[in-house]
């Protein structure tokens, strides 16, 4: 399949309702390979992305003060 065709494909297929999108990627998806279709070894994906944010850790700002309020009658 050349580019254009795909792109022309593409066009029809975003004018289709979101329901009607739906049904053709399900019955896209059944075309698929097995292998394909189903999802990695939990611990490859994990490799994959370990250490990921190591350059950018994630803190944790101060805690504000609380504040006070109206006690519960």
């Amino acid at each position: 399949m050349n580019n254009m065709t795909f792109e022309v494909l593409l066009e029809q297929a975003q004018k289709l309702s979101p329901s009607e999108r739906l049904r053709l990627v399900e019955l896209l998806a059944v075309t698929l390979p097995a292998d394909f279709v189903q999802p990695a070894h939990w611990r490859a994906a994990l490799k994959a992305t370990y250490g990921i944010l190591a350059d950018d850790p994630i803190e944790r700002p101060p805690q504000l003060p609380v504040e006070e309020r109206d006690p519960v009658e």
